[in-house]
């Protein structure tokens, strides 16, 4: 305990914890302020034994404990400490549970409730977190240490902005959640400001997709490149997800049209079939009336690698994938009908704000406006 030399002109000054942690100094106030004839440096202590100097001496005591507590907290878990993990244990008394333990014990118990695909985000996001740091209490989310973060996922692994926000709001659920619960008060995002980004359209255009289908007409590619040709155009020719695409049964088509529930919004969908999505309908069904519509349906992972091979020795350069096929269906639709309620409802938004993201079209068609005035000067 150290006294400041400062004083104030009653003779007191403050009182603070002076100590070192891997070289790095920590200065800690305890809010008591004691004259130069009270305080004890010697004994570490108030002189005397007024009810005022055993208030300052129990406050000096228990900071001490404090200091202790966090300190062989550390040690008997053998996690590295720092300053900085030092002040985010000591601020922050009463959250020293894991973070990851509550997050993966609450992912599993939504295991059956969540969209397989958020699942795996979230389980990613929380993976991608503990390759970053091993072990993480609720104290160690600070402001501080999502700015870090953030510059980590950015810097180190290259991320994208929108991929660092879907992290950073993974982060946010589960300590949302974790506040709920009464599990901690910590919410660094109260003051943290989340990155801002645009979302990531990757569509292909009218002559793009008349390229693809024409070389699915053609079978030229493999067994495994056509059938991921021909779920990318299902896709393409209805705007479904591939998780709804995965779970679509032949009893949900009739009167031409597919009747479905999305998974992820729960909105109810009707769309018409139009007539190539007719043709790879029965390429699909066969003669069959029930069952999934694409049976043995591959994985996620299996389609994307697919899919990317098969567009690669088409010709197609871009960086296309499932989702890449749902913003080709809304791109070219509203590019035609420049309907953006009736494309909501065809894509099973919740919100037409949602599919405002789709009138990146605008710009395009102001630009080929605009030049039409080229030529007059």
């Amino acid at each position: 305990m150290r006294r400041n030399d400062a004083e104030r002109k009653d003779g007191k000054a403050p009182l603070y914890a002076v100590f070192y942690i891997n070289g790095e100094k920590i200065r800690l106030s305890l809010n008591v302020m004691v004259t130069l004839k009270e305080w004890s440096s010697t004994r570490q202590s108030i002189k005397g034994n007024s009810k005022e100097a055993k208030d300052k001496n129990l406050i000096i005591q228990n900071t001490i404990a404090r200091i202790n507590d966090v300190v062989v907290t550390f040690r008997l878990s053998s996690e590295p400490i720092t300053k900085e993990k030092f002040l985010s244990r000591y601020n922050h008394p009463g959250c020293n549970e894991s973070f990851y333990d509550f997050a993966f014990e609450r992912l599993k118990s939504f295991r059956t409730v969540l969209e397989f695909s958020t699942w795996r985000h979230h389980k990613a996001a929380l993976e991608k977190m503990m390759a970053y740091q091993k072990e993480l209490y609720f104290s160690d989310i600070t402001t501080d240490w999502l700015r870090i973060y953030a510059a980590y996922l950015k810097k180190d692994l290259g991320n994208a902005p929108g991929t660092i926000a879907k992290n950073l709001s993974i982060i946010r659920s589960h300590l949302r959640a974790a506040i709920n619960e009464g599990k901690t008060k910590n919410n660094p995002f109260e003051t943290f400001r989340m990155p801002r980004s645009e979302p990531e359209v990757t569509f292909l255009t009218e002559e793009e997709l008349s390229i693809v289908a024409d070389a699915y007409k053609t079978r030229a590619l493999s067994e495994a490149e056509t059938l991921a040709l021909r779920i990318w155009l299902w896709m393409a020719f209805t705007g479904m997800h591939i998780s709804d695409t995965r779970e679509l049964r032949i009893e949900q088509i009739f009167g031409e049209e597919i009747h479905y529930r999305r998974i992820k919004t729960k909105v109810k969908v009707s769309v018409p079939l139009s007539a190539p999505a007719q043709i790879i309908y029965k390429e699909f069904a066969g003669d069959r009336t029930s069952g999934y519509l694409l049976q043995g349906m591959p994985s996620d992972q299996w389609f994307n690698r697919q899919i990317k091979i098969a567009m690669k020795k088409i010709g197609i350069i871009k960086n296309v994938s499932a989702k890449a096929a749902r913003h080709t269906f809304a791109t070219i639709f509203y590019q035609k009908t420049k309907d953006i309620g009736t494309l909501s409802k065809l894509l099973g938004h919740t919100s037409v704000r949602h599919t405002m993201v789709y009138t990146h079209i605008i710009k395009q068609t102001r630009i080929e406006g605009m030049s039409a005035f080229d030529s007059f000067l």
